[in-house]
């Protein structure tokens, strides 16, 4: 314990602390759409702070390391054993590391105090974890390459590693864990796959030494070096192409549900202050469609259904939950048939296209067709402005007949 409290008061990584804590900040707040009020969403958010602190940790790692055994000091002044110095040096600059990422996620946490649920804690361990391998990989690079310029390529190279190689949804060691809605949450695989990556990159960074001396007592001990970082260098290049994805379909949990008229409105717990919104847009829908479509039993936000399929969403705006609603109760109302002539199955598309837009004009009272951006041919839509202008009776039938024309026998 005395080791690592003076390696922690020593070590020069604790003069980059504010800059970096800056940064971190700033990744959490200032980069990327809100997420305060949203524990899902705070979560997420919080792993931002990581990506400056892995980037970082590489090449300052790289650089101390590389400094350390160009002069020879790490050696002459070793008393312990050359893993246990290593050891302790490298949990000195992951303390103050470690303290940053937690900090903000903290910070980040107070900002969401209130929201329904609770943090998601496999996040902050996403973060940690990641910082942790970076500064070991950083460390393992240095004892390599024990140049003035190794920090600084190390830094590079971290950057372009983090950023590009592992930034994609299939890779165990990306920098960020992005929010993509509340229905999916991080891979337990993954993590796993990550803690254990990070465990090796730990091991051959402190055993990598053995390795590099020459005296021929330690030609037994360098074999636990050499096995560690074969293990690690081939856990690195197998993990991005392991074909499964970061984030997974969380299983359906309890939902809470209100009544709107004749359903029931159902979202996450952790969407439960936000009910009221889908409950007020599930009655907007049902009363456009109100003689032209009965509504469903029961709306379910996305992932709620069976198998974790369909539903609306609630994270992107009024205008997405209404539409998203209404897209709801018009698909248990579609018939699709294997095999039917194309242009019999295109009549069946548009009805339900224009039933759609002419519901959600309807429901939220515009006065021109919502703006979206359509394939193919689009004539249709001139057929649902000129409905539009009609009164409300001819309204309803021509709705009719598009759920009609929708629903047509194959």
């Amino acid at each position: 314990m005395t080791g690592f409290l003076v390696e922690f008061r020593r070590t020069p990584l604790r003069w980059a602390v504010l800059p970096l804590l800056a940064a971190a900040a700033a990744m959490v707040f200032l980069v990327g759409d809100s997420w305060q009020g949203s524990w899902p969403e705070t979560s997420a958010a919080a792993t931002r702070a990581a990506v400056p602190l892995m980037i970082a940790g590489v090449g300052l790692a790289a650089q101390q390391s590389s400094r350390l055994r160009r002069s020879g000091s790490d050696l002459l002044l070793a008393a312990r054993p050359l893993p246990q110095v290593e050891l302790t040096r490298l949990s000195a600059d992951a303390a103050w590391l470690c303290l940053t990422y937690v900090l903000c996620t903290a910070c980040a946490w107070v900002a969401t105090v209130g929201a329904p649920g609770g943090p998601w804690l496999e996040y902050p361990l996403f973060g940690l974890s990641g910082i942790i391998f970076a500064l070991a990989l950083g460390h393992l690079l240095g004892r390599i390459a024990p140049t003035r310029f190794t920090g600084a390529i190390a830094a590079i190279g971290g950057f372009l590693l983090f950023s590009l190689v592992f930034s994609s949804n299939s890779s165990p060691l990306a920098n960020i864990a992005f929010y993509h809605s509340i229905d999916v949450r991080l891979s337990p695989t993954h993590l796993a796959w990550r803690l254990a990556v990070m465990v090796l990159a730990l091991a051959a960074a402190c055993t990598v030494g053995w390795v590099l001396e020459s005296s021929g007592r330690r030609k037994v001990t360098s074999g636990s070096g050499v096995f560690f970082s074969a293990a690690t260098l081939i856990a690195i290049v197998a993990m991005p192409g392991n074909g499964s994805l970061l984030l997974e379909n969380r299983q359906a949990e309890e939902p809470v549900c209100a009544q709107s008229a004749e359903s029931s409105v159902c979202v996450w717990p952790e969407h439960a202050d936000r009910l009221p919104e889908a409950v007020e847009a599930a009655k907007k829908i049902t009363q456009a469609a109100e003689g032209v479509l009965l509504p469903p039993a029961q709306f379910m936000e996305q992932g709620l259904g069976e198998a974790g399929a369909g539903g609306f969403t609630l994270d992107h705006g009024s205008q997405d939950l209404l539409h998203t609603v209404l897209i709801e109760m018009t698909e248990s109302h579609k018939k699709w048939c294997e095999e039917e002539p194309e242009r019999k199955m295109q009549v069946r598309v548009d009805a339900g296209l224009r039933l759609e837009a002419w519901l959600e004009a309807r429901a939220a009272k515009y006065t021109k067709l919502p703006s979206y951006e359509y394939s193919g041919d689009t004539s249709w839509q001139q057929d649902v402005r000129a409905v539009m202008a009609l009164r409300d009776s001819q309204q309803v039938e021509s709705a009719t007949k598009w759920v009609k024309e929708m629903q047509a026998p194959c």
